[in-house]
């Protein structure tokens, strides 16, 4: 067992129409990002301040599929991954890099198709397991 742990689970809203692809060799990849919203009470002027932020989830396979075919823009999605690093270079010349969550597992909450009749939280039973395999047909684009 390692000593070191990288895991991280998000629920969040969908911040466009899900566009899946596919590679070379036939996986579905799909590419979503998720917002998650944190709200406070502001102690001097007791007003309600909200902060958000933004978080780049990479789904494939099954999971990409299943996205793709039942959420939209503001759809709710929880997902649990590992955060990884990614390098690319941007039109202007200049090397970015960035971090995305690549999902293991992920449960569609809510959809405009298809709503929970409230808003439960998560609970660990209702979890569809949709693990991909650990091969990472990624690997060859980082």
């Amino acid at each position: 067992m390692s000593a070191f742990i990288n895991e991280v689970t998000i629920m969040g809203n969908l911040g466009r129409k899900p566009e899946l692809r596919y590679f070379a060799n036939g996986t579905a990849n799909l590419r979503v990002s998720l917002a998650t919203t944190e709200k406070w009470t502001d102690k001097d002027t007791g007003e309600i301040q909200s902060s958000t932020e933004w978080h780049s989830v990479l789904l494939r396979g099954g999971q990409a599929e299943r996205v793709a075919e039942y959420m939209d823009a503001g759809d709710k999605l929880w997902v649990r991954g590992k955060i990884k690093a990614r390098q690319y270079t941007d039109s202007d010349g200049i090397i970015r890099v960035i971090s995305e969550v690549h999902t293991k597992e992920m449960k569609i909450i809510n959809t405009r198709n298809r709503k929970k009749t409230n808003d439960d939280p998560v609970h660990p039973e209702d979890i569809e397991n949709t693990e991909e395999p650990e091969d990472d047909p990624l690997e060859s684009f980082m």
